[in-house]
């Protein structure tokens, strides 16, 4: 309580490597999470923090805002969290320390925003995004992290050493090692994106040696869809149009189209990437509106951007920034409370002028 308001713009560090570990080593019982709908990297940051705190002798509570993807819930530790029930602020424990992972915004956050609020004197925020306002007694935010996990296995070597080879150590074990790589692949298409660096691939290569199976990891993770999923793919690809001259493609996803095709809002993942595969597009955008719940809209319309690298490459963050998001130059979103046809409308129109030469 009593933080000032987190300028998005101010989003920095607030604390080293070494304070970071040793405040994560000191707690006893910390709360771990992430954003809501988390992706690859938020789960295997979250599973991955809290088994390595757990086979530190602490009790860590992994807690996310669902809803959580099927696919994650077959990994192991997958079923190893609580899930949190939005309008209840009350869990069956105390944290000391309260975790939030790859993110640090409450539009992220929203489900927990006012269990988090009574605690920010004891929340930490670790992050490799470029932007957030949740104002947290400390942060640690590494913007050139190709995942969180990878930001995530730093602290846990800094809390104890990386063990030698052909060993686990006392944190790292197989399900340490898995949720990492998830993470990993999650966040750079499986090590395609521009994001990869060679700290990426090094750290890959360990988590491999101490027992990650990427062939199977990549089949439960991109094998396993649903028939659901590529109905709702269709329609996607179905509604894409391209403006700015072929330079930027924009598909839109109906509240109709989940739920005549009954497949998950979670189940968009990946489909803003399908457009990249164009030569000419250096924009991609992700429009879609939750389905109704009851009699009740599904909530705020969801915005994801992509970009391509190079040298005229588009800051999508920058985009992201006038509608209240936020991520990566590469990657980022946005969630916008108004009518559909109003949010196609002016997300275009900022992308067209983004592209416009001299703009």
């Amino acid at each position: 309580m009593g933080q000032k308001p987190t300028n998005m713009h101010d989003y920095t560090s607030t604390a080293d490597l070494a304070a970071v570990a040793k405040r994560l080593a000191d707690a006893k019982r910390p709360l771990i999470t992430t954003h809501a709908k988390p992706d690859g990297d938020a789960f295997g940051s979250v599973i991955a923090m809290a088994r390595g705190l757990r086979n530190l002798g602490r009790e860590p509570h992994a807690v996310f805002m669902p809803p959580v993807p099927a696919n994650f819930r077959q990994l192991k530790g997958g079923d190893a969290y609580t899930l949190y029930n939005q309008g209840h602020d009350v869990l069956p424990f105390e944290p000391d320390l309260v975790v939030i992972l790859d993110t640090g915004a409450w539009a992220q956050l929203s489900p927990m925003r006012a269990y988090i609020e009574k605690r920010l004197d004891r929340t930490l925020i670790i992050d490799h995004h470029l932007t957030g306002d949740v104002p947290a007694a400390m942060r640690y935010i590494d913007g050139k992290g190709a995942a969180c996990c990878e930001v995530v296995a730093d602290v846990l070597d800094k809390i104890l050493p990386p063990p030698a080879p052909g060993q686990s150590g006392k944190i790292y074990d197989t399900t340490v090692a898995e949720a990492l790589f998830v993470g990993l692949a999650a966040d750079t298409g499986w090590f395609r994106f521009s994001n990869t660096r060679p700290q990426t691939h090094d750290l890959a290569a360990r988590l491999l040696r101490l027992g990650a199976d990427h062939a199977a990891l990549y089949q439960q993770l991109e094998q396993t869809d649903r028939p659901e999923k590529l109905q709702l793919m269709v329609r996607a690809l179905s509604s894409l149009r391209l403006i700015a001259g072929g330079r930027a493609a924009v598909m839109v996803l109906r509240g109709e189209d989940f739920a005549q095709t009954a497949a998950l809002v979670e189940e968009t993942e990946r489909f803003v990437d399908i457009p990249q595969v164009v030569g000419s597009v250096q924009v991609v955008v992700m429009i879609s509106e939750p389905p109704k719940t009851g009699e009740k809209g599904g909530g705020p319309i969801r915005v994801s951007f992509r970009s391509k690298p190079g040298p005229h490459a588009i800051n999508v963050t920058k985009l992201a920034h006038p509608f209240g998001g936020g991520g990566h130059a590469r990657a980022a979103g946005a969630k916008i409370d108004a009518p559909l046809e109003q949010v196609v409308e002016r997300v275009s129109a900022a992308v067209e002028a983004a592209l416009t030469p001299g703009a």
